[in-house]
């Protein structure tokens, strides 16, 4: 009897070993960054709210919203799949209950931050990074240039709203965008 419950306890690991009895994890779908290091902030921003409203954009848009050194700390921790992932996850659903599709319309209105806005998004960066980078202050950031826009965004081609965003060209990261 005891031989036949070792046996069946080795088979049932071999069938586990090679057939593999662990749960298969979902790859991350993503959408490539491609405008973030253009001189263009209006292609950015029209690339990051285009990711940030598709499915698999989760990538493209925490590029844009994070500094790339608490990227790098997220994936050391890795914590950085499951933040995409749930990310991802939560847009499928809210894509797939929503009728239609938003997209980047046209930018109405833009200009240059003024100083207390940059003094202002240093704090938002060191506040976001604090989690993954408990040392970091506001000299870490160096914004080269940086514009508040107004924009519109359509909702199945048809005009579906007004935003603003914060765009600032951040260290040699490039493009960094802060939304509502």
């Amino acid at each position: 009897m005891k031989k036949a419950a070792i046996l069946l306890a080795v088979c049932a690991l071999a069938v586990c070993s090679f057939g593999s009895c662990e749960p298969k994890k979902e790859s991350i779908s993503n959408i490539e960054v491609n405008e973030q290091q253009n001189d263009s902030y209006e292609n950015a921003l029209k690339e990051c709210f285009n990711a940030m409203y598709s499915i698999g954009g989760g990538d493209a848009f925490y590029s844009y919203m994070y500094p790339d050194s608490a990227v790098e700390a997220m994936k050391n921790e890795g914590k950085y799949d499951e933040l995409i992932n749930t990310f991802n996850d939560t847009q499928d659903k809210i894509i797939g209950d929503e009728n239609g599709t938003l997209t980047f319309g046209s930018i109405d209105d833009s200009k240059e931050i003024s100083d207390e806005q940059r003094d202002g998004i240093k704090k938002y960066f060191v506040e976001l990074c604090k989690p993954y980078l408990p040392d970091v202050t506001a000299e870490s950031f160096d914004i080269k240039e940086g514009y508040e826009v107004n924009f519109n965004y359509l909702h199945n081609g048809e005009k579906g709203g007004d935003d603003m965003a914060l765009v600032v060209k951040l260290n040699d990261e490039g493009w960094k965008i802060i939304t509502k």
